[in-house]
C-alpha cells in the first residue's frame, strides 16, 4: 500500500510540475494580466495547474474503475503477456 501511495504522490507531483509549466508556456501574459486586472505572479498559473492535475487524477481513479480486470491487463501487458500465457510461461526463465 505504501508502495502505491508513493508512486501516486510522485506522479502526481511530476504531473503538477508538467501542468505548471505549459501554463507557463502557453498561457499569455498579457492575456492574463488583462484578465486578472493585476500583475501576474507564479500563484496566478499555479492554482489552475493544481486544480487540473486534480480533476486529471480524480477523473482517471474513477475512469480506471470501470474497466474489467481484462481490459486492465490487455491494456498494461499487451500482446507479449498474452502469448506468454497461451505458452505457459510465466516469463521467469532467462531470455
Amino acid at each position: 500500500m505504501a508502495t502505491l501511495t508513493l508512486g501516486v504522490v510522485c506522479l502526481y507531483g511530476a504531473l503538477l510540475v508538467l501542468n505548471f509549466l505549459a501554463a507557463e508556456v502557453f498561457v499569455v501574459d498579457e492575456v492574463l494580466r488583462e484578465t486578472l486586472r493585476h500583475p501576474v505572479a507564479a500563484d496566478d498559473r499555479l492554482l489552475p495547474a493544481w486544480v487540473t492535475t486534480s480533476a486529471a487524477v480524480v477523473c482517471g481513479a474513477l475512469g480506471s474503475g470501470l474497466e474489467s480486470d481484462e481490459a486492465v491487463r490487455k491494456a498494461a501487458y499487451g500482446n507479449r503477456e498474452a502469448e506468454r500465457r497461451a505458452q505457459g510461461n510465466d516469463g521467469a526463465t532467462a531470455r
